[in-house]
């Protein structure tokens, strides 16, 4: 019985050797890059992060080429910067709205895929600018629910915006496989 255990267990390995290490390769660089993001976050203490106050900032000015005066406050006891208009705090941009995350998921999912060195580097920064931009467009669209239609705020955030970032991401991962990287085929 133990020998028809261990013979089944080796054909199952074998044949979905590819599946499994493209989950220990995914999980791996995500589950790192987590660590080093969290510790890096942690580092910041009880103040907003360096890249999140980035984001605030570029968000406020994307918000003021369109005519609505911006500006940034950092928070000197938490973790966030508001986001102000005609003096009034309009939205709090806090260490999960920087997409650090969701692009931590992407670049996994990248090199759990494979592809030859290049394409992957090079998709990789195409991909992370891409998301980068994409999510000040999500801020500045929260900005704008929370100024002119308050009362919706939360499911626009906590649905609608994430589901259309992670649809962005999913669409990007889309590209790779099918466009960018075909040849490898399957994970």
């Amino acid at each position: 019985m133990s020998k028809q255990i261990n013979t089944l267990t080796i054909q199952l390995f074998r044949e979905y050797k590819p599946s499994i290490f493209f989950l220990l390769r995914f999980l791996g660089v995500y589950i790192l890059g987590n660590i080093a993001y969290g510790l890096w976050v942690v580092s910041f203490g009880l103040i907003a992060d360096s890249f999140t106050l980035m984001v605030a900032d570029h968000s406020a000015s994307l918000l003021n080429l369109i005519g609505l005066i911006t500006t940034v406050e950092p928070s000197a006891i938490l973790p966030n910067a508001s986001l102000m208009h005609n003096g009034q705090v309009v939205v709090n941009v806090y260490e999960g709205c920087n997409a650090i995350n969701v692009s931590i998921l992407f670049v996994a999912f990248l090199c759990a895929y494979k592809g030859s060195l290049n394409r992957t580097l090079v998709f990789s920064l195409v991909g992370l600018v891409s998301i980068y931009l994409f999510n000040l467009l999500r801020v500045g669209g929260l900005f704008l629910v929370a100024l002119y239609f308050p009362n919706h705020l939360y499911l626009m955030h906590k649905f609608v915006f994430t589901g259309v970032i992670y649809a962005f991401v999913f669409g990007l991962w889309f590209i790779w496989v099918t466009k960018i990287n075909p040849a490898a085929g399957r994970p």
